[in-house]
């Protein structure tokens, strides 16, 4: 194959497409999980809180399965790996849609996990190498629309194909889906993974420490690293007690709803929708002034402090505050808690060069995973500790302060790495 020598010039549609809903597919497969457990609890005999909590399962192995990513990318190829994504999240189906305890769907969870968090690394090291420097912010930000997307297809499509043929359904159908982008990504694949590495150790278990090495060896990761647990955590705080917060508030309003499950029903859509729509619009539109006009890191710690505003207010949600007022807020928390990630994508990835892209945006997904897994469990403990939302939101109002003036104010001198190797053109 002859390699172009000079470096693109365009936005690589077919990758960041096939990429983003990769990425979409498998959030997908994952938010089933939770909108789809009070119909697979009866079923199971357990609780609706036990089978919404296998995402952290999820999760958990995918913070696991990031640091062991960039080995495997290097051996076979981002988008080879976006395929195995694909196949895992087949996997999940399949075993789900059989499923008939509670530990077999454990098992489907942790078959997702296994490769859940290879999709930033993967991804990052397709386009970190095919993405031209002045497109690189809103290349990376339209990649990372597949997470929000992902959230909005399963708030959409889960619940009538439950309607329509059970809970059961709602996985096969995915499949469906799932093996169909694995046929794209297997036709095109050889085209993309032209730097393929035969002779890569695949496994080392002193790999997970390399990645997190990282820290120490390029300084201008730490305080985008610091920033990523914090903003990751303040994002899935936002998403997951926004809706039960109003729930709470708008469910003891007779005037506004018939009965407590209206209330539910009317709130956690509309607060759900609009909080991933802000975030897919935000994105793109902060991908786009990244590249022209203000840097990534600026904007970054912009969004910090208005993450900080939106929680602010949020602290002062009483039952007089009307459902327009809140949702505007919601848009202001999607706008920045859920439209950071591709700007944070790109800097690990920008950070890293193309030779350790891989490596960057790996440690950068293990990193949002952990401050996921950090930072809910603690906001929830603070709910019942404090009695309410209102001392919960504030201290993540601090945080987000003083993660955007982190970013402010240290700013590390950036090691350059040279990448020899040529470029190939979409």
């Amino acid at each position: 194959m002859t390699i172009p020598s000079q470096p693109p010039s365009k936005i690589p549609w077919t990758p960041l497409i096939l990429t983003m809903l990769t990425q979409a597919a498998a959030t997908m497969a994952a938010y089933t999980l939770s909108t789809a457990s009070p119909h697979i609890a009866p079923d199971l005999g357990v609780e609706n809180e036990d089978v919404a909590q296998l995402v952290a399962i999820v999760y958990g192995v995918g913070a696991i399965s990031a640091l062991f990513a960039p080995p495997l990318v290097h051996r076979f190829g981002g988008m080879a790996i976006s395929l195995a994504i694909c196949t895992a999240a087949g996997a999940m189906h399949m075993i789900a849609a059989i499923s008939d305890t509670i530990l077999m769907l454990g098992v489907a969870a942790i078959a997702l996990g296994c490769c859940y968090g290879m999709t930033a690394p993967s991804s990052s090291h397709v386009l970190a190498k095919l993405a031209p420097a002045k497109r690189r912010n809103v290349i990376f930000s339209i990649r990372q629309i597949g997470v929000p997307l992902g959230g909005i297809l399963g708030g959409l499509l889960i619940p009538p194909l439950i309607l329509l043929g059970g809970w059961r359904l709602a996985f096969s159908a995915q499949l469906v889906f799932v093996l169909l982008l694995a046929l794209s990504i297997y036709m095109v694949r050889h085209r993309y993974d032209f730097d393929r590495d035969h002779y890569r150790r695949i496994f080392r278990p002193s790999g997970p420490a390399r990645v997190i090495g990282l820290l120490r060896e390029l300084p201008e990761l730490r305080a985008l690293a610091f920033v990523s647990v914090i903003y990751s955590g303040i994002q899935l705080c936002f998403g997951a007690f926004l809706v039960t917060q109003i729930v709470r508030m708008h469910a003891q309003l007779p005037y506004h709803f018939v009965n407590a499950e209206e209330a539910y029903l009317f709130a956690s859509a509309t607060a759900l929708v609009t909080f991933q729509l802000s975030g897919i619009a935000t994105r793109i539109v902060l991908g786009f002034v990244a590249d022209a006009w203000v840097s990534a890191r600026t904007l970054l710690a912009i969004q910090g402090m208005l993450m900080g505003i939106s929680a602010i207010i949020a602290a002062q949600y009483d039952s007089l505050w009307p459902l327009w007022l809140i949702l505007a807020n919601t848009a202001l928390a999607g706008a920045t808690a859920s439209a950071y990630t591709g700007l944070a994508f790109a800097e690990f990835a920008r950070i890293g060069g193309p030779p350790r892209a891989a490596e960057t945006t790996g440690l950068g997904a293990a990193l949002m995973f952990g401050g996921v897994a950090i930072m809910a469990p603690l906001f929830r403990l603070g709910i019942d500790v404090f009695g309410g939302y209102a001392v919960p939101f504030l201290v993540i109002a601090a945080l987000a302060f003083i993660s955007a003036a982190v970013l402010i104010l240290f700013r590390e001198k950036p090691v350059v790495l040279s990448d020899p190797r040529p470029h190939q053109t979409d």
